[in-house]
């Protein structure tokens, strides 16, 4: 597990480490985003002054850093194979770059205001993102074309995450509610209401039949999430 504080600094917490976490610095301004590849080996962080930082989990140092956007990083993730990362900024672009050398391979636009998440299918074809102009994206990584947008919240949406069989997408927003689509034909198959504040972050248990939901109104929920069904 790795956290990012405001004052630049993540933490890389994990039963190897004992109770002593490890400690990194090198962000100029508060992390945003914190993720961890499948194989535990890398971590990247991003934060409000438009950088990608991706480090070497195992030999504890920072392998390099990515001027990725114009403003905040809003989002970041790593695909499953480990191969790519995703990054979605204050800018309105969401970019696309090789772990390995650390290269841009390309960038996506459509949103019109800032991204506020990003996340990758299981197979890594696919990437879904989230944004200020109240809609998510599903981006198909072959063609770098939009593939379905996602309309139905009413304020920003705040954050977002694929379901593990990849059929469905969670999406929190500002409007206080909780949405579940169908991530292969954009039809939204549930809203789940009952926070009284922004929804900040969500969640799919292992198994995919839960969601988790939290909220700037201090509460955590967890909701039933049905099997998906054919809904066309």
């Amino acid at each position: 597990m790795a956290s990012g504080s405001t004052l630049g600094t993540l933490r890389l917490f994990g039963e190897a480490l004992g109770d002593t976490p490890r400690t990194w610095k090198g962000h100029e301004g508060p992390i945003r985003r914190v993720t961890i590849s499948a194989d535990g080996k890398c971590v990247v962080s991003s934060d409000d002054k438009g950088a990608v930082k991706v480090w070497d989990a195992q030999a504890g140092r920072e392998r390099y850093t990515l001027g990725a956007h114009a403003g905040g990083v809003l989002g970041v993730a790593i695909s499953p194979q480990g191969k790519r990362i995703v990054s979605g900024g204050a800018d309105g672009w969401v970019k696309v770059w090789d772990v390995e050398s650390g290269q841009e391979e390309f960038r996506l636009k459509g949103h019109d205001k800032p991204v506020t998440g990003v996340a990758f299918s299981k197979d890594g074809r696919l990437i879904v993102s989230g944004s200020g102009d109240k809609t998510l994206r599903v981006w198909d990584v072959g063609t770098r074309q939009t593939k379905l947008i996602l309309k139905g919240h009413s304020d920003v949406v705040t954050c977002l995450a694929i379901s593990p069989d990849g059929k469905r997408i969670v999406s929190g927003g500002g409007d206080e509610v909780v949405k579940v689509w169908d991530a292969e034909i954009g039809h939204e198959k549930l809203s789940l209401k009952g926070h009284s504040m922004p929804v900040m972050a969500v969640a799919w248990s292992a198994d995919g039949r839960r969601i988790m939901s939290a909220s700037v109104d201090g509460t955590v929920k967890l909701w039933d999430a049905p099997e998906p069904t054919d809904s066309r």
